[in-house]
């Protein structure tokens, strides 16, 4: 395997890098609880739907005023990154918290990175370094000892909802390297505008052509305001974090989100009275040692 380095992050950028890395996870890692309190209100088409169509409308007022800066030469890009990375995830996490739990969907969804690596490397011309590999193989298998510590019932794959979460995280690894590779240059802002706004429209026709707006009353307010601000914050402004990880750092190193997700979603357990064992502390100790090599010059 080649050892020549691509995600080499500039000194002056790399704590930036790591700041916004945990602030991302603390995004996301909240997006499944989110979604699995909303579940007792609207269906998973629904909470997809509305949650991209949120997300478009966060990014309206820039999509209007940047119009005639458009790149029209980049929009398969845009659209393949908005099905790939939003909408489409979108309704396969919510399709998935039906019949499995959230913490066992943030570890599954830990394979980002893998996919990445795999999907870069066949289909990307991405040259990667062995201790990358390491690192990788660590952060997964930390995710796994804290999902093995949390679950009564362990991890298991006989449930068949649990390959949604895994073809998910194999269209997060394509839309990483299609944003790495074609929309790299384009700033952050405006990329996540015309990325969410170029499936945005489609979510809404979806979402409206269910019994939605049916749905709401009192009861149902509250699962409501969680999915609109799911979409405006945790897929709309995290885009824009994202998307600039992705520009100082590389798309192996901010995959590597996915493998903090489960980290945030014990601590959020702890906070919430869960207690936390030896083998939780050990599983984080893990997944940052494996963040640690991802990002190693």
């Amino acid at each position: 395997m080649n050892t020549t380095s691509t995600t080499t992050i500039p000194q002056n950028k790399t704590i930036i890098a790591w700041l916004l890395l945990c602030l991302l996870a603390t995004m996301w890692g909240s997006s499944f609880l989110i979604m699995k309190k909303a579940l007792v209100a609207f269906t998973p088409i629904q909470i997809g739907a509305l949650r991209i169509m949120s997300a478009g409308l966060v990014f309206l007022p820039w999509l209007i005023s940047r119009r005639k800066e458009y790149p029209k030469e980049k929009t398969r890009y845009f659209v393949a990154s908005g099905f790939l990375g939003y909408l489409l995830p979108a309704f396969l996490f919510a399709w998935a918290g039906t019949r499995v739990n959230s913490s066992l969907i943030g570890a599954l969804n830990s394979v980002t990175p893998l996919f990445v690596l795999i999907v870069g490397a066949l289909f990307f011309q991405q040259i990667i370094k062995r201790w990358q590999v390491i690192g990788l193989v660590l952060g997964f298998v930390g995710s796994i000892v804290l999902i093995l510590s949390a679950s009564k019932d362990g991890l298991s794959f006989n449930n068949p909802y649990a390959l949604l979460v895994v073809l998910s995280a194999l269209m997060y690894g394509f839309n990483v390297n299609i944003t790495g590779k074609h929309l790299k240059t384009i700033n952050p802002v405006l990329l996540s505008a015309w990325t969410l706004c170029s499936v945005a429209i489609l979510a809404g026709v979806l979402l409206f052509s269910t019994d939605f707006l049916t749905r709401i009353n009192s009861g149902t307010i509250t699962p409501l305001l969680l999915v609109i601000l799911l979409g405006a914050i945790n897929s709309g402004i995290a885009a824009i974090i994202f998307n600039y990880i992705l520009q100082i750092a590389s798309p192996v190193f901010a995959s590597s989100v996915t493998y903090l997700i489960p980290v945030v979603a014990t601590l959020m357990g702890f906070i919430d009275g869960e207690p936390i064992s030896f083998l939780h502390y050990f599983g984080m100790s893990i997944i940052l040692v494996g963040v640690y090599l991802i990002n190693k010059k």
